[in-house]
């Protein structure tokens, strides 16, 4: 096993570093200039400089910033932009040296820039809007995990009938609604009570007040993560009921509950914790529509507003987060595999040298081509033979 563990960490390294390379030169190539709103409107106004002092002002920025380096070319000292390729090892560089994931490059594309005030590196204007999110999605994924698993479970069971029918239509009709459509109407029920469509995270608003401005965006989360679980749950439930060990354990008199206890249970719990750490990964990162609605200064809501301004660190530190996040549940998902069903276990490297059956084979094709051209060199003499 930890020669496995040993080797899927080795992998995970590989795969989280080709996932930043990528990232980060899709990114520096496609994405759009940071400071093109401050250099625009600079050009446009000028407060009274001159044009040479607008592109020395604009250099220097590029520079302190770390998009650009001062080089002397012919005498005159220019601002030379790095390209995605340089960018990127000094960004690893930073990170080795320092720990420095960088920062906003323009301090106004932070969307929570009212509420997060102090300069604590990335790390800081990272994680405290994930703190919002999690107050969010952590009360979700506690409710809905069990509730959708058992509604499942009942509905797999009850195919076909009265609770499976209602079960099926309501997953469905969740499901199929888009989330901006969705957020609108919860919005209009809750505001019929007098919540308005906000959270309250200001030191100006009372405990009850702002556990209430929750209540609406934690129901909405937990709804559509709950429906999630139903229909996955049902579907393994009904394909484990299909399965033909569980016919034959029928004819053995087993009652509903050893059924359940040893066959189906066992056999859905499998995918379930697969599909449980992917769901928690995906409340991690938060919902953009519910952010959005309610005004959540959340992770979400900081990568989205990342993206369309360029902001390039914000957008590696989140990459680089989730991802290893999801590396790191991927592992634990297979070891438990292993440790939840004693049936399934590693693959072994296959201890055939193939070197030896490469080299086996060149030499038998060798000796048939040696064959072949003995035969050849003898057919002249044996038709001259015949000839006499």
């Amino acid at each position: 096993m930890f020669k496995y563990i040993r080797q899927r960490v080795l992998w995970a390294i590989l795969t989280l570093f080709i996932i930043a390379f990528f990232s980060y030169i899709l990114i520096a190539t496609y994405a759009p200039d940071p400071f093109e709103p401050v250099i625009e409107n600079i050009k446009t106004t000028k407060k009274g400089m001159t044009e040479a002092q607008v592109n020395a002002f604009i250099d220097e920025l590029r520079v302190t910033t770390g998009l650009a380096r001062w080089e002397i070319i012919n005498g005159e000292k220019l601002a030379v932009i790095y390209t995605p390729f340089e960018r990127f090892f000094l960004y690893l560089g930073k990170i080795f040296k320092s720990g420095d994931f960088g920062f906003f490059i323009n301090p106004a594309n932070n969307p929570n820039s009212s509420i997060f005030t102090e300069e604590k590196g990335m790390a800081y204007l990272f994680f405290k809007p994930l703190s919002y999110t999690l107050i969010i999605t952590g009360p979700a994924m506690l409710i809905s995990t069990p509730l959708g698993i058992i509604i499942g479970v009942i509905s797999g069971y009850k195919r076909g009938k009265t609770f499976d029918n209602v079960a099926n239509f309501f997953a469905t009709i969740i499901i199929g609604i888009p989330s901006f459509i969705l957020a609108p109407i919860f919005i209009s029920i809750f505001m019929s009570f007098g919540i308005p469509p906000r959270v309250f995270i200001g030191q100006d608003q009372t405990i009850g007040t702002k556990i209430i401005s929750f209540i609406p965006p934690i129901i909405v989360m937990t709804i559509v993560s709950t429906v999630g679980f139903i229909a996955f749950t049902r579907n393994q439930v009904i394909t484990v009921l299909s399965s033909n060990y569980i016919l034959i354990a029928k004819t053995k008199g087993l009652s509903t509950w050893q059924i359940f206890s040893k066959y189906v249970l066992r056999n859905i719990f499998i995918p379930l914790i697969g599909a449980i750490l992917g769901s928690f990964v995906g409340l991690l990162s938060g919902s953009i529509i519910i952010e959005t609605y309610w005004s959540v200064p959340g992770t979400s809501n900081v990568i989205a507003h990342a993206f369309p301004m360029g902001e390039i660190n914000i957008i590696m530190f989140s990459t680089l987060f989730f991802t290893l996040i999801s590396l790191i549940l991927t592992i634990i998902v297979d070891i438990s595999y292993v440790l939840l069903d004693p049936r399934i276990t590693y693959a072994q490297k296959s201890k055939r040298n193939y070197w030896l059956f490469f080299k086996a084979w060149k030499e038998r094709r060798k000796i048939e081509k040696d064959l072949y051209q003995t035969h050849l060199q003898s057919q002249p003499a044996q038709i001259s033979k015949g000839e006499k």
